[in-house]
């Protein structure tokens, strides 16, 4: 028997081509209830005729109605009959729009819309064109941008360190102010094994989402045969609800959907890493027994010591860092300045799994911000049979 050596490897985390821009926009106007109910009338009058769906009812909200005649060029329309005092009231036509896909109709699901100002003029035409003979309004100046999802894409062609980074951004504490959302679906089973996935962190009209995107593609049968899938890509997205948008055009004064779209894709790198270290902390994560080391070398007080490596500990089973205060709290543990005690040590309370094969890895504000010009690499040792 031959006797085992210990073996090195390098793994690159790597930006996707289109680097950071623009995923999903919804466009919307405000019409007047002739002009809505004559629409409505005319799509299910269409679906008779021709015996189509291109039209069905919301099964989720009362008195609004999607269309899926222009699902195919990335456009899915609602036509919203809005009752509730607490919102604007009125009849709505809202268009939520992959931009990519309306620009360029056979592109895979995996990319979003080239950073270049040449991406807005396109857009503009297409959108026109596509809307062209509908009773829908073609000209984008006559919406208001009512979300803009920021976006990019990273790429890790190890599938175990991929789905370690996953692991770890999943554990992270839900930041203050912000409110820990879940993907929800009848099935209970298939939300919880998507949620293993998926990070959705909001605060009011701004969200920051991550997620496995390898994975929605193949739940969601989005999968083209001719795309090359890879062995992972976690999305990061940010996105914007109308008031923060109010907020940008005003600031920016930039009324005009199509000036503002290119504003938000100019800063669109700065955007999605602002919110990341408000919501991650710039800390690398580090093995169990490298953490537990850092702790105990300190000068922490005794104590402190304790607590820090109790919920080192608790990292290990619990799913969130929340779950993991929450348990000491229960037992009597004191936990109001765990986290910064962590944060001055240089330490993330997260560790990386038992047995994986590397010793740190680094934050995701750290990938983001070096991605941009160099791959990311991550150093695996691994013992191999010679």
């Amino acid at each position: 028997m031959g006797k085992k050596v210990r073996k090195y490897k390098n793994v690159e985390i790597v930006l996707e081509p289109d680097g950071f821009s623009i995923h999903t926009i919804e466009l919307s106007r405000k019409v007047s209830q002739t002009e809505w109910k004559q629409i409505k009338s005319d799509l299910y009058d269409y679906n008779e005729q021709y015996s189509e769906n291109i039209i069905h009812p919301d099964g989720l909200y009362h008195g609004c109605h999607i269309c899926t005649r222009y699902a195919e060029a990335g456009i899915r329309i609602r036509l919203e009959h809005i009752k509730d005092k607490n919102e604007t009231k009125g009849h709505y036509i809202r268009m939520i729009i992959n931009p990519r896909r309306l620009i360029f109709m056979d592109t895979t699901y995996l990319g979003i819309l080239p950073n270049e100002e040449e991406s807005i003029e396109l857009l503009e035409k297409c959108f026109r064109e596509v809307l062209k003979k509908s009773l829908f309004d073609g000209d984008i100046s006559h919406y208001y941008l009512s979300r803009v999802d920021l976006c990019t894409n990273i790429r890790c062609s190890n599938k175990k360190v991929f789905r370690e980074l996953v692991r770890v951004l999943r554990k992270t504490a839900t930041p203050k102010k912000y409110q820990r959302l879940f993907y929800q679906h009848k099935n209970k089973k298939k939300a919880n094994k998507y949620n293993k996935h998926y990070i959705r962190l909001a605060c009011g009209q701004q969200e920051l989402v991550i997620y496995d995107k390898t994975y929605q593609l193949i739940e969601n049968n989005l999968v083209i045969d001719y795309e090359d899938l890879p062995a992972g890509v976690l999305r990061v997205e940010v996105h914007y609800g109308r008031d923060k948008l109010r907020n940008i055009e005003k600031k920016c004064k930039a009324d005009d959907p199509l000036d503002l779209l290119w504003l938000l894709m100019q800063e669109s790198e700065e955007r999605i890493l602002k919110l990341v270290e408000k919501c991650y902390p710039d800390l690398p994560y580090l093995s169990y027994e490298d953490g537990q080391q850092a702790i105990q070398n300190s000068s922490l007080h005794a104590d402190t010591k304790e607590q820090m490596l109790t919920l080192l500990d608790q990292m290990q089973r619990k799913q969130t860092i929340d779950k993991a205060v929450q348990y000491m709290e229960k037992k009597g543990y004191k936990t109001k300045s765990l986290l910064k005690r962590f944060q001055s040590l240089g330490l993330n309370p997260i560790p990386l799994r038992k047995g994986y094969a590397a010793k740190k890895m680094p934050s995701l504000l750290y990938i983001l911000k070096s991605v941009g010009t160099q791959p990311v690499k991550i150093e695996l040792a691994y013992w191999k049979q010679k």
